[in-house]
């Protein structure tokens, strides 16, 4: 299956599932200033529900797709797919301008998160190299 047919065949998927919006993330996304994905690459999908999300598991998404519930993700995952995310979906005008005052609120609170979230990762790659050395 082409990208486009990959990505359309998951567009439709939490379509059915009920899923609001959608957006690819990650190495097919195709963002500037990424390298191009490797052909072995999986589809990144990230949705979000009005309410009761379903889990990741739950909605049958084509072989190839890993999906993301944005609704309840950590802010780490949910400000990767705020910045880089393309959208693929958007069940209609309303759901629409729901995504993108989503990507701007999560945008907003990762970024002011951001220095705090690397001195965390710093922190933790020190801890791991030590315990390694040790």
């Amino acid at each position: 299956m082409t990208g486009e047919a990959l990505e359309a065949a998951a567009a439709a998927a939490v379509a059915r599932a009920g899923a609001r919006f959608a957006l690819v993330f990650g190495s097919r996304a195709g963002m500037p200033g990424n390298p191009p994905p490797r052909p072995d690459s999986d589809l990144d999908v990230a949705a979000w529900w009005e309410s009761e999300p379903p889990e990741s598991w739950q909605v049958p998404v084509p072989a190839g797709v890993d999906l993301v519930v944005l609704n309840g993700a950590p802010l780490w995952l949910a400000g990767r797919v705020a910045m880089g995310g393309r959208p693929i979906y958007a069940a209609d005008d309303a759901a629409d301008r729901r995504r993108i005052d989503w990507q701007v609120d999560v945008r907003m609170r990762y970024l002011d998160d951001l220095p705090g979230l690397r001195r965390r990762y710093r922190l933790r790659r020190r801890q791991l190299a030590a315990s390694r050395s040790a």
